[in-house]
């Protein structure tokens, strides 16, 4: 059994256009979509999500400022084979 201390943050690294990597130290990394945002966390929030990504956006992200009421949507479309596309959506 994994502990919730036994959670471990995920490499993660910028990739530059020569495809140079550098390493990046944060806890989630939030993509701007227009007036949306959609999170990814790099730690996983209970170890039972451990290995696995978490991608949270409209009220998980604004409700820890108590300033959104409507909710948001992630459409998610498949892609090329390995390709999936995500975008937000305002209810």
């Amino acid at each position: 059994m994994i502990r919730m201390s036994e959670r471990k943050q995920y490499q993660t690294f910028a990739v530059k256009k020569d495809g140079t990597k550098l390493p990046i130290e944060a806890e989630s990394i939030i993509i701007k979509v227009g007036e949306e945002e959609i999170e990814i966390s790099l730690i996983p929030p209970h170890s039972v999500f451990n290995g696995k990504l978490t991608l949270a956006t409209g009220s998980a992200i604004q409700g820890r400022e108590d300033e959104r009421n409507s909710g948001t949507q992630l459409v998610i479309e498949p892609g090329a084979s390995n390709v999936i596309h995500i975008t937000p959506k305002r209810l």
